[in-house]
């Protein structure tokens, strides 16, 4: 009779055409979507069934892939369920530790509520709908509920930008949608470590904390180089593996570091953040709207610049004048220049004067719909926007926990109006040049008839009979001004060309009373001796603004950043997290070491309180991959002397419905690593678990694999989410790779699983 044997439930087996980067490889926690990295630098995110939901590539532009991690919140945002993908850049020391934390703002009020439902919670539960559930019992306060109702939410949607295409109906919606409550109550934090010691943390895209040097902050962090980050959303302290060259050795550390800006701001952090991005977001689309604005006005004058160019050069040579003088000339006296004439007969013709009212008539059209449906709506958010954040910086004036400035909110609501009042002025310019060129256009297209004509034919009558139908003051007042460069230009741009522009800097303040007195004393507003900037220009003007204001939150938060004492777990070659392809030939008695350390936080301030070991032997081997399942078991995948590989999981805490959890040896760190400590109380008397023995590895073995590299396990990937949870197992051809239930067991006498 055969060995009975444990195996674990099959979900899914794919293989892949290319070969899978194994250090690429990562599930999301919170759905059934696996992202990997394959040599063709594309990542591909496939589903449980294998089937691909998309790829992405930016090889070309940015380099290679260097990290994939997924939010771990990514089921709070229902419209932006993905994974981040950071690319090393030339400019940047190299990438070597990518995280993404996820922490709740209230940890007290969370932990209370659990109280009542101790032992049923897991960590899983607290990011999924029974956290959610937990955290919106907060006693309900009227300042901080009025914060979070979002007053854009019933403004009118943006439009989307149909020339760009860089915005569809979707992405809009989703990058200007409301921030959940339920969201409020997390903060996401992304942890960026760089070769040079240099970690970067940002809650998101466009919300930068700001970057520090470990070595900086703690001075025995010197050569450090982080490669590991980790996270508990219910402890505002984070910890980072480093490893660091010392006289010849490399060493182990684990440096903790609290973001108490988490703890400090609470809710108001996210609510901060949320409207950050929206700030960005508007700030992009305004600038996208402007451009193609300018866009739209050169290409409309584009062919009728062509056809004034060849009129005027004829002109010029035998008449001495431009077309504005003979155009005004004609239609002040009815007299027309052979020149002109025969231009308009055989060059402009009834075609060409299609196309030109074509040409001016949409853009004319273009430059309204982009500024009545996506520019004045964008500015009324951006002004809605930035009064929410002068609420929230007046309302929290007593202290500086999220840095904001009322008098930089003021000197930038100051510059939407302004933005506004040019908008509207442009709108206003758009639909007089509208009107003066459809009077225009009716003449020109007169004067063509009437050339055409033979003036003793009967239609010539006719057409001269019409002569006194048309609106002569709006052609006149075209001819001059619009026909020969139109004033949206200086609306749209910088304001007229030849004169002084305007200087910030030289004259500071507040310049929308300035602008509204020039508008009123001016047909144009833009009459005077220090020629005032266009769209354009206070563009670039809000820009410098919302960069100071970014800088004074970024630098708020940092401050709230500290880094603690590092804590030694012995040399690298001893103490080891990944195994190189090299050295996995070479057979060796394992020891797992798992420490457990504990944290006192106070004030958000964290200090080490005990450090505690225990070493598990696992016998002659390889250990091709370590994981956490949860926050009580961990799985790993051993190869054994007998090339019998394994999926072996250790329960290291205790759970009601389970074994007993490992017992810890505490340890002191006075002058010794935690390695070195452990080592001298092996003997300690506590019953500890060794693999080596059959008893233990047969009840610890939850899965076995046939012979063969092609289903020798290389790389692990585990979703620890409560009710699914799944394994995937990379193979040691790195093409196949299976996906398994882990909480789905089959206990059965050995059947050789068939390596297909």
């Amino acid at each position: 009779m055969g060995e009975v044997t444990k195996k674990l439930a099959l979900l899914a087996e794919k293989m892949s055409p290319l070969l899978i980067n194994p250090n690429h490889l990562s599930y999301s926690p919170a759905m059934d979507l696996l992202a990997l990295a394959a040599e063709d630098e594309r990542v591909y995110v496939f589903r449980l069934n294998g089937q691909k939901v998309f790829n992405v590539s930016k090889k070309d532009a940015f380099g290679g892939i260097t990290y994939i991690q997924w939010n771990p919140n990514a089921s709070a945002n229902s419209g932006k369920i993905m994974y981040e993908k950071v690319y090393q850049t030339p400019a940047k020391a190299p990438i070597c530790c990518l995280g993404w934390a996820s922490n709740f703002t209230d940890i007290a009020a969370i932990r209370r509520r659990m109280v009542s439902v101790e032992g049923t919670i897991v960590l899983d539960d607290l990011m999924t709908s029974v956290g959610e559930n937990l955290n919106s019992q907060y006693a309900l306060e009227l300042p901080v509920e009025l914060a979070f109702v979002d007053v854009a939410a019933t403004l009118p949607k943006l439009s989307t930008l149909p020339v760009s295409g860089s915005h569809s109906r979707v992405s809009l919606d989703t990058l200007f949608k409301p921030l959940p409550l339920e969201s409020a109550d997390r903060a996401d934090v992304l942890v960026i470590g760089y070769e040079d010691g240099t970690i970067h943390l940002s809650m998101s895209e466009d919300f930068s904390i700001g970057k520090f040097k470990l070595q900086n902050a703690e001075p025995s962090l010197g050569n450090s180089k982080p490669f590991c980050h980790c996270f508990h959303p219910l402890s505002t302290t984070h910890a980072l593996l480093c490893s660091r060259k010392s006289t010849g050795v490399e060493e182990i550390q684990l440096v903790p570091f609290d973001l108490r800006l988490v703890s400090i701001a609470g809710r108001q952090l996210s609510l901060l953040a949320s409207k950050v991005n929206e700030l960005h977001s508007l700030h992009r689309y305004i600038c996208q709207v402007q451009e193609q604005l300018s866009s739209e006005v050169r290409t409309s004058q584009d062919l009728p610049s062509r056809f004034m160019r060849n009129i005027n050069e004829t002109l010029l040579e035998k008449s001495d004048c431009t077309w504005a003088n003979a155009a005004y000339h004609l239609a002040v006296t009815g007299h027309c220049y052979p020149e002109v004439k025969d231009w308009l007969v055989d060059e402009l013709g009834e075609r060409g004067h299609k196309r030109w009212d074509r040409a001016i008539n949409g853009g004319y059209e273009n430059i309204r719909r982009l500024t009545h449906e996506s520019l004045l709506p964008a500015l009324d958010r951006l002004s809605v926007l930035i009064s929410r954040l002068r609420g929230l910086a007046r309302f929290h004036s007593s202290d500086f926990s999220l840095g904001l400035s009322t008098i930089e909110l003021d000197s930038m609501l100051d510059c939407v109006n302004c933005l506004q009042l040019l908008a509207h002025q442009l709108l206003r310019c758009t639909i007089l040049e509208l009107q003066q060129f459809t009077a225009f256009s009716t003449w020109l297209r007169h004067e063509i008839e009437k050339q055409v004509a033979d003036p003793t034919s009967a239609s010539a009558q006719e057409i001269a009979e019409k002569d006194m139908s048309f609106n002569h003051s709006s052609v006149l007042e075209y001819i001059q001004g619009a026909m020969q460069h139109t004033q949206m230009l200086a609306y749209i741009n910088d304001g007229v060309e030849g004169e002084r522009p305007w200087d910030f800097e030289e004259e500071g303040g507040p310049v929308f009373q300035l602008y509204k007195s020039r508008m009123n004393n001016g047909s144009s507003g833009f009459c005077s001796q220090r020629q005032l900037p266009g769209l354009a220009g206070m563009i670039r003007h809000f820009e410098k603004q919302s960069g100071v204001f970014f800088e004074h939150i970024s630098e708020t938060q940092r401050r709230n950043v500290q880094v603690g004492v590092p804590i030694s777990l012995g040399d690298k070659t001893v103490v080891r997290f990944a195994l190189e392809s090299a050295q996995r030939s070479i057979l060796r008695d394992v020891l797992v070491n798992l420490y457990r350390i504990r944290f006192a936080v106070e004030n958000g301030m964290s200090s080490t309180t005990s450090v505690a070991s225990r070493r598990i032997p696992v016998g002659v081997g390889t250990v091709r991959d370590l994981k956490f399942i949860d926050d009580r078991s961990l799985m790993l995948a051993f190869v054994g002397a007998d090339d019998i590989s394994r999926l072996i999981q250790i329960e290291f805490r205790s759970s009601k419905d389970s074994q007993p959890g490992l017992r810890y040896q505490e340890i002191s760190l006075a002058g010794k690593t935690a390695l070195e400590k452990a080592s001298e109380r092996n003997d300690s008397g506590i019953q500890e678990m060794d693999l080596r023995r059959s008893s233990d590895i047969s009840i610890h073995t939850v899965h076995r694999f046939p012979p063969g590299k092609m289903w020798t396990p290389h790389r692990l990937e585990i979703n620890g989410r409560k009710g699914r949870r799944t394994v995937c197992v990379l193979a040691e051809d790195r093409i196949h790779y299976r996906q398994y239930d882990v909480d789905n067991i089959d206990s059965r006498v050995d059947v050789e699983e068939r390596g297909t």
